[in-house]
């Protein structure tokens, strides 16, 4: 179990500046050293700091993985909450916010994301940390998919719960081959990602006679 207070920051007023840079060395760190071979010394030294001084911010490893996820969830949910239908196409702006944190995130994000994925397999505290991510995602996606359909953009009829599972499986497996491909070409992926979620959202529906859904 991680210790109740795993932050010495306030949540009301956001990151310290210190705790910032702890936690970007440490994810470049576990990135590449992997979480388990990782020590605090090493998170320490990346940060330019001692490791007592580290030890003032996050008590443990897991307090640092807890502090990179509440993080994660926090600029997500942040960047939902900014989507506006006065903004144009709620479509166009969640590509945008997809692309942000799918392409323009560094390959490390992906690297960790494995890491913590496989760590939550067994470790029931990481799962927690990754479901709670989850459902900030999966949210935010319903209410920019509730939003596009009020306004028409897409089908009123469109199978929320199928195309939001489709579109977490397609994000999901963008990870994992940015992660393990040095090489991957993560735009043009991005590309081919949101065609197939416009296309999926119009053949996606819900049935109209009783029959089985397209």
């Amino acid at each position: 179990m991680l210790p109740p207070q795993t932050l010495a920051f306030d949540a009301d007023r956001g990151l310290s500046e210190r705790h910032i840079r702890i936690l970007d060395a440490a994810e470049r760190v576990f990135a590449r050293n992997g979480f388990h071979v990782a020590t605090m010394h090493d998170v320490a030294a990346e940060a330019g700091m001692s490791p007592g001084n580290l030890y003032r911010y996050f008590s443990s490893k897991d307090a640092i993985i807890a502090g990179m996820a509440e993080r994660d969830r926090s600029l997500i949910a942040a960047d939902f909450a900014a989507l506006d239908p006065a903004g144009g196409s709620l479509m166009d702006q969640l590509e945008a916010l997809g692309r942000r944190h799918l392409v323009d995130e560094p390959r490390e994000k992906a690297i960790i994301a494995l890491q913590i994925w496989a760590e939550a397999s067994r470790n029931p505290e990481m799962a927690r940390m990754c479901a709670g991510i989850d459902s900030t995602v999966i949210e935010g996606l319903a209410a920019a998919v509730a939003g596009a359909k009020a306004s028409g953009e897409l089908p009123a009829n469109l199978d929320d719960g199928r195309f939001l599972q489709a579109i977490f499986m397609m994000a999901d497996g963008f990870f994992c081959r940015k992660a393990i491909e040095a090489d991957f070409d993560a735009a043009a992926a991005a590309d081919t990602l949101f065609a197939a979620m416009r296309a999926l959202a119009q053949v996606m529906l819900l049935p109209s006679n009783g029959g089985p859904a397209s």
